[in-house]
């Protein structure tokens, strides 16, 4: 929960810094919800190289990203913003806003990129053969 609130209030902060402090809670919050996803489908890209083509039902997985995606959107969601909760975890988290530790929220959505190109590259790879 620490380090959901911490990655609320940096980005929170970065959407204030770009011109966006009307809708900072709201997409702040999408931010990490996207996030969340991206790792979601990176692990599934590395672990359907290991598993054989016939055992995978797609449909089961499309309605469950489907799930997930408005499940993670709704439970941040009043987790984060409802009834301005955002406004306590702001308080609580001043003084470390104005500090200059910003490598876990940089890092956060770095690696899932990259898990997840790496993923889909592997994957690529598999189906021509080469891996």
């Amino acid at each position: 929960m620490k380090f959901l609130e911490y990655l609320y209030c940096k980005y929170y902060s970065f959407q204030v810094r770009v011109g966006n402090r009307d809708v900072a809670p709201f997409s702040s919050m999408l931010i990490i919800a996207f996030t969340f996803m991206l790792y979601y489908f990176s692990i599934f890209f590395l672990g359907i190289l290991f598993v054989p083509k016939g055992v995978l039902n797609m449909e089961v997985f499309k309605w469950l990203s489907i799930f997930l995606f408005f499940f993670l959107i709704i439970w941040f969601y009043l987790l984060l913003v409802h009834k301005g909760k955002y406004k306590g975890i702001l308080k609580k988290y001043e003084k470390e806003l104005k500090g200059k530790k910003r490598l876990g929220a940089i890092l956060f959505p770095l690696i899932a990129f990259l898990l997840f190109n790496l993923g889909w590259i592997l994957k690529m790879l598999q189906n021509q053969g080469r891996f």
